[in-house]
């Protein structure tokens, strides 16, 4: 089972610098559920952090997915 991690709604005009790298670290204590590979996602509003256990399509399927134009972001399990 993955591991997805989620700040979401974060102050207007909050400082992502300080944000990112302790949602990565917080989400570095659950990879053991997905140690195959990490993905982040940040934008103004959002946080996501997706540690992935490769069970299916262990070369692509990397996470949070974007659509085409890039204004809804997924981290699935």
């Amino acid at each position: 089972m993955c591991s997805i991690l989620g700040a979401f709604d974060l102050r207007p005009g909050a400082d992502l610098v300080p944000l990112r790298p302790l949602a990565v670290s917080l989400s570095a204590r659950q990879r053991h559920r997905g140690p195959d590979w990490s993905g982040v996602h940040a934008s103004r509003r959002a946080l996501l952090v997706h540690e992935r256990l490769a069970i299916v399509d262990p070369a692509g399927g990397s996470q949070p997915l974007k659509s085409a134009d890039g204004s809804l972001v997924l981290a699935v399990n």
